[in-house]
């Protein structure tokens, strides 16, 4: 009976959101009864910033390396760690050793101002690359290397724009000559014999230079193009006296064996740092904001708990539409920290948990916030807006309270590190709002 009566209305009423409280009335000549739509968007609305417990970040085929500060979300870095193989176990006796580096092919990925240096510095783990417990890595994992003894590094103003690009590292020749000879010897023939001997890579950003973060391919097979690989060079030098250059590359063994460590310091932040994953940050207490990072697990928190007082309208009356809206922080977006076309939002519990992504009406698709910009001067028309007409619904038909909020976040944001600042200012009008139009009858 529901959705016949919103097909039958649907055909000679529309109404338009207004700023307050609105009741449309339907005359005798439609239907007997007293059928109202309402349009209310005058709901309570507590928004915050949370931040989430930990986020998998093996698996992303993407190295992140960098640093970046930034006024409101401070500093933040990432780093990356490799379990490295190779299919070759078998050099020329006759081969002599030419030199080792790290080849990084950019993927096109980039966060920050790109016109400035960067320095990284290649260490060496030094124990075995497995999980601290289970079958990921996180953005808060780490494994131990060797501080003190840098095997390369370089300084560098990117080019990341062209994925057939690379970065090239210069490594120690004395870890280079070892492992050649060891594989000239046959002391190393076979995977097991190299990570007992060289365990992995980690690849660390200067954290004096806080400028951008850079993405690179990780791929795993070492016939692919564009992968990045710890490579070494040797020649063996032919019967008509001239050197033939050859080399050996040593890949990431795995996509689940390659991870980015990303940390964040928001002790100079209106935000602050975080207790746990269930404590939430006020948009009240920071200045009218709230946060989302990818990367750090930052998080816009936004709960709507006055939904359910729409049963109070009517006992017979269902919902034609919910919306939800809110806008960008001015200025805080640009060529380098775009705005994505969509976001992703998900239902969370009481405790910050989360239950799952936001679905339409019918329980079938996966609903996101889309970007609505108009190009004006002031950005007033750009913000984003959510069809929730089936998270009202959800709530409005549970016999309990559910305690749900919504939680805003970038789609893929374990493998970059954007944000995007949300205001929360009802003195601009720029404030997160929920729109529904409801009917009863």
């Amino acid at each position: 009976m529901r959705y016949f009566i919103i097909g039958v209305f649907s055909l000679i009423f529309v109404a338009s959101c207004t700023t307050t409280d609105t009741i449309y009335e339907v005359g005798s000549d439609f239907i007997d009864n007293n059928v109202q739509v309402r349009v209310i968007d005058t709901f309570s609305v507590k928004t915050g910033t949370f931040k989430l417990d930990s986020l998998i970040t093996s698996g992303k085929n993407r190295i992140l390396l960098g640093n970046v500060s930034d006024e409101n979300l401070g500093n933040l870095s990432a780093k990356s760690y490799l379990e490295l193989v190779t299919s070759t176990f078998s050099i020329d006796e006759d081969a002599i050793y030419d030199s080792i580096g790290m080849v990084l092919n950019y993927d096109t990925y980039y966060y920050g101002d790109t016109t400035k240096t960067q320095t990284y510095k290649l260490h060496r783990i030094t124990e075995t690359f497995e999980p601290e417990e289970g079958a990921y890595f996180y953005n808060t994992s780490s494994l131990d290397y060797d501080e003190t003894n840098v095997l390369g590094q370089i300084s560098f103003t990117p080019k990341p724009n062209k994925s057939t690009d690379s970065l090239f590292i210069k490594m120690d020749d004395a870890l280079g000559e070892e492992i050649f000879n060891k594989i000239v010897d046959n002391d190393i023939n076979n995977t097991d014999d190299f990570l007992q001997y060289f365990k992995g890579l980690a690849i660390v950003p200067n954290t004096v230079e806080n400028s951008h973060v850079l993405g690179f391919n990780a791929l795993t097979t070492e016939d692919t193009d564009g992968n990045s690989s710890m490579r070494l060079y040797y020649t063996i030098k032919d019967d008509d006296n001239e050197d033939n250059s050859y080399y050996v590359d040593f890949v990431i063994s795995s996509s689940t064996q390659q991870f980015n460590e990303i940390e964040v310091d928001l002790s100079s932040t209106s935000l602050g740092d975080f207790v746990d994953n269930e404590e939430i940050k006020l948009s009240s207490e920071t200045d009218d904001l709230i946060f989302t990072q990818a990367g750090s697990g930052i998080t816009a928190r936004i709960e709507i708990s006055s939904i359910k007082k729409l049963l109070e309208i009517s006992e017979n009356a269902t919902t034609m539409s919910a919306e939800l809206t809110f806008s960008p922080l001015s200025n805080s977006y640009n060529d380098d920290n775009p705005l994505p076309e969509n976001l992703a939002v998900y239902i969370v519990d009481h405790k910050n948990r989360i239950i799952r992504q936001l679905l339409d009406v019918n329980n079938t698709n996966v609903v996101y916030a889309i970007l609505n910009d108009e190009q004006d001067e002031f950005g007033a028309n750009t913000y984003y807006s959510v069809d929730l007409s089936g998270f009202v619904e959800e709530i409005l038909q549970s016999e309990i309270d559910l305690n749900y909020a919504l939680m805003i976040q970038y789609e893929d944001f374990s493998d970059n590190v954007n944000n995007i600042v949300i205001e929360q200012n009802t003195n601009t009008n720029k404030e997160v709002k929920l729109s529904v139009k409801y009917l009863n009858y």
